[in-house]
């Protein structure tokens, strides 16, 4: 019977290199007993931080006298001796045992958060306080070292009796995956599933929620004004919805889209946050489907918001409302598992044990996943990568051979086909229009959700590009001639040899050679593209990434080179592309109707991508569309570019491939109109004045929930010292505040340079400081906010929206600068050249609405209350400030010297409690 033994670290903070262990805790166990237990507060020899003090109720005075480091941690080393370690989380606990010089480097630790990663992914968090709620096991001192070492053992023997209650043919498939590896995760799943099987503790209590319906009509109603009565504050869904608080604005949203929907047309809402928008036009949307067999589709930009919608807002409709309908969540295919790419993966050997954690992740995944959909394994880190070896891809797609049963993606657009109701995200929404249907079902009615995001998602879903390398491979792929091999190697040669696909073969010894010509050719204009490119980010004061190639560029001397290199790499591949579609021709004949070759199918992709790079490269560089934008990004990792295109203006092709053929069109967002108007919206989408409009105040009482601060002595953003007083501002304010705040920046350059400086500041060692990028990216940053005593985060676009922090843990809000677009962005370049005025028509209403946005980062709740704090003088001094002022919410104000707005803060947020 193995031993193992679960350990826990506590320590004055996350540095290794700089933070010291506090106390030590380990049990050693068997799956039957517990053994014996170790438990040790350790001298940091420095003062013990007030935060640390507060989360592990260990004060000064308990370490004083206590064990030295180095005699904790050989007394731990030996108690670890001959058993295996266990721990929740362990890589930063084991940086310390590792730094201590105690801890023998051939210890792997297993670590039961992997482990429940792969035995309950739907566990609605894996961290260890809340994976011992949902499983029903103690943990009474949370941040105590030996009872969260108790609570990791209490969590392994839980899994080792998941692990038994796994189906057979399951458990099967996993010793025969983890039989030839020794790693930890290896080991614990072969002895948990060759154990005797354990009496399960787990019990699942399913409640049935029951209401009173009595007062819902039995069917649909279709006047608009019978569906608004439903949600009247004594209308029948105030009675059966937990928790429904009446919201005058909601109730005018939905009528406005039952209106709208029952007579056809366009409608514009502009809702704030707190009116639940969702509901307001699921309930007239789910109606109208139901009693006029109309399919809507409902887009958004997020799958945080598809999630809501799918797992909290339209069950909780189905649950309530006597009309059957049948909704249903549609994805682009790569978010779903290819369970032939799958079984092929499974059979290669494992690189290394984080590969091994992945298949069986995977592998317990798919005994109960329904869907296929990527979303409910919640990949992280190098698991993202792993995905793209088994997600459905069209290049190892069979098509019309697949069956429904045995593809993910021909069951999700199955069950689209007879749903009421569809959920996607912009970017499949787009992609359906670009290749005219098929992607979608037909359908009648379409609400945009998060609207203010449709032009920028049409902008990257009808972007175009290429890279050096990811061309050399292509090219590659179908021939190359190693040194020293009699004749070329690749994908054209292999085909050659297949006696079934009989005289195709000669088309295809034909196309080796102008396979290997295109690849010279597409290399050498590479090679003096990527010269022309660093020569002209080099001349400027500052490097930039992309290069827009201007009709000033192209008229200069120096381009003539360019062009012509251009010209020949297209000409190769429309040469190349001529032959490659004869051989493929001449093979699918050959082959009648059988199911072609997997190498044939591999040959048709690729040279489908060979033909788009070939147009992209003679439009980009050697005769442009007008009505684009192409430009280079260099890669500095690597040297290498991407040659990128987009449309200019996406307004006409959206009113075209997405409106023109809906019967109604519903556009909502919280952030969408400026300066009372919709004008900036409409000019940029392609929308008519001709369409309904509605701007809803937020119910919350923001005079009395927000504050916002405005210093009145800040130097400009341009000025030498501002970085220098921004960091003295946040280090300031997070100190007052007690963390609790996120910083908001527009750019990475700036951020890495004030999150240095704030971590070298000993006043504030008490607060956790996380970096965009530096400590992680948004999803790991935004747990450990939320996990954190006093949390400080620095973030960049993505952090100004789509974070829901409600409650006191997020009390501030710092903005940086005002969010105006970078000038020299190739897109926003082309646009802003296409105005009249280019920085009232788009530069301000970009840059008012992201502060709208960001602003809504602090208020998510009735009962939340904070301050956000603006830093960019600008908003007082220009007299272009008052348009950021006014999109504001009417909250409470103070403009004042910098100095007192820490205080003013403070006396705000102690003021609400």
């Amino acid at each position: 019977m193995p031993e193992y033994v679960s350990i826990d670290l506590e320590t004055t903070g996350l540095d290794s290199a700089r933070d010291r262990v506090i106390e030590v805790g380990a049990v050693a166990f068997t799956p039957d007993h517990t053994l014996a237990t170790l438990e040790r507060l350790v001298d940091p020899q420095r003062p013990l931080p007030e935060s640390v003090a507060r989360l592990t109720g260990i004060s000064q005075a308990d370490l004083k006298g206590a064990a030295s480091a180095e005699s904790a941690m050989a007394e731990l080393a030996e108690f670890v001796r001959g058993r295996q370690p266990v721990g929740h989380g362990a890589r930063l606990d084991l940086d310390f045992l590792n730094g201590s010089g105690m801890w023998d480097p051939d210890w792997e630790i297993l670590d039961t958060l992997d482990v429940a990663r792969i035995l309950l992914p739907g566990a609605a968090s894996h961290s260890l306080p809340l994976l011992a709620i949902e499983l029903g096991f103690s943990q009474p001192r949370p941040h105590r070292a030996l009872d969260d070492a108790d609570a990791t053992r209490q969590l392994l023997l839980r899994l080792r009796e998941e692990a038994a209650a796994l189906d057979e043919g399951l458990k099967e498939s996993i010793l025969a995956l983890v039989a030839p590896y020794g790693w930890a995760v290896a080991r614990f799943f072969a002895e948990a599933l060759t154990a005797p099987n354990p009496v399960s503790q787990a019990a699942t209590e399913k409640v049935e929620r029951t209401a009173d319906r009595s007062r819902l009509p039995a069917k649909p109603p279709d006047d608009p004004d019978l569906m608004a009565a439903l949600l009247a504050p004594e209308g029948p869904l105030a009675s059966v919805l937990p928790g429904y608080e009446h919201r005058e604005p909601q109730l005018q949203m939905l009528l406005a889209v039952a209106q709208i929907q029952n007579r056809g047309g366009s409608l514009l809402v502009e809702a704030g946050t707190g009116t639940g928008k969702s509901l307001a036009y699921l309930l007239p949307s789910i109606a109208r489907s139901v009693s006029h067999s109309e399919r809507v589709v409902v887009s958004t930009n997020t799958h945080t918001l598809q999630e809501q919608l799918m797992t909290k807002d339209l069950p909780g409709l189905r649950d309530w409302l006597p009309w059957d309908f049948k909704a249903c969540l549609l994805k682009g295919r790569s978010n779903y598992i290819s369970l032939r790419r799958w079984r092929r993966y499974l059979a290669q050997p494992c690189d290394d044990a984080e590969e091994l954690r992945f298949k069986l992740k995977v592998l317990v995944w798919l005994h109960s996943t329904e869907s296929g959909d990527r979303s409910e394994l919640r990949l992280q880190g190098k698991e993202e990568v792993l995905w793209t070896q088994i997600a459905s891809d069209p290049l190892d797609c069979i098509g019309v051979h697949c069956t429904a049963e045995d593809c993910y993606v021909h069951r999700a657009r199955a069950e689209a086909e007879s749903a009421d109701l569809v959920v996607v995200n912009h970017a499949l929404l787009l992609a359906d229009a670009e290749v005219g249907g098929g992607l979608l079902p037909g359908f009648d009615h379409l609400v945009i959700d998060e609207a203010h995001h449709l032009e920028e998602a049409a902008t990257q879903g009808l972007r175009q590009e290429i890279d050096g390398p990811g061309l050399d491979a292509l090219l590659d792929r179908l021939a190359v001639q190693d040194p020293g091999a009699h004749e070329p190697a690749g994908l054209l040669a292999e085909l050659r040899r297949q006696p079934a696909l009989g005289s195709s073969s000669e088309a295809l010894v034909d196309a080796i050679p102008m396979a290997l010509s295109a690849r010279a050719r597409v290399h050498e204009m590479f090679a003096h593209a990527l010269g022309q490119v660093e020569r002209r980010l080099n001349e400027g004061e500052r490097r930039e990434e992309s290069l827009r190639i201007t009709e000033q560029i192209r008229g200069e001397e120096a381009w003539a080179t360019l062009s012509l290199a251009a010209e020949n790499a297209a000409t190769a591949l429309a040469a190349l592309d001529t032959r490659l579609r004869s051989a493929v021709g001449t093979a699918r004949e050959w082959l009648g109707g059988e199911e072609p070759d997997q190498g044939v199918r591999e040959l048709e992709i690729i040279r489908g991508r060979l033909q788009s790079a070939g147009v992209l490269i003679h439009e980009a560089l050697v005769a442009p569309n007008p009505h684009r934008v192409y430009w280079f990004t260099l890669i500095a990792r690597n040297e290498s570019l991407l040659l990128r295109s987009a449309p200019i203006n996406v307004g006409s092709l959206l009113r075209e491939r997405v409106y023109m053929e809906r019967r109604s069109t519903v556009f909502t967002s919280a952030t969408l109109a400026v300066a009372g108007t919709f004008d900036y919206f409409r000019s940029r989408v392609g929308l008519s004045d001709n369409v309904e409009e509605l701007i809803l105040p937020s119910p919350f009482d923001f005079y009395h929930q927000a504050l916002v601060c405005l210093p009145s002595d800040f130097p400009l953003p341009e000025d030498e010292d501002f970085d220098v007083r921004v960091e003295e501002a946040v280090a300031r304010v997070a100190r007052r505040v007690g963390g609790r705040t996120i910083v908001l920046f527009t750019s990475h350059r700036q951020l890495r340079d004030v999150h240095a400086a704030l971590k070298h500041r000993v006043d504030l060692d008490e607060i956790l400081i996380l970096g965009q990028g530096i400590d992680g990216q948004r999803r790991q940053l935004l747990k450990s906010f939320e996990e954190s005593e006093r949390p400080l985060l620095l973030g960049t676009s993505s952090f100004w929206e789509g974070i829901d922090i409600p409650g006191e843990r997020l009390s501030c809000v710092i903005v940086v600068r005002l969010p105006f677009p970078v000038p020299s962005e190739p897109v926003y370049a082309a646009r802003a050249e296409q105005l009249r005025d280019p920085f009232t028509q788009l530069a301000l209403p970009q840059a008012a609405l992201r502060l709208k946005q960001g602003f809504g980062r602090l208020i998510r709740r009735s009962t939340d209350r904070g301050a956000v704090v603006i830093l960019d003088h600008r908003i007082l001094g220009r007299d272009y400030g008052r348009a950021f002022l006014d999109i504001l919410p009417p909250a409470s104000r103070f403009v004042g010297p910098a100095e007192e707005i820490p205080g003013q803060v403070g006396l705000w947020l102690d003021s609400g409690l």
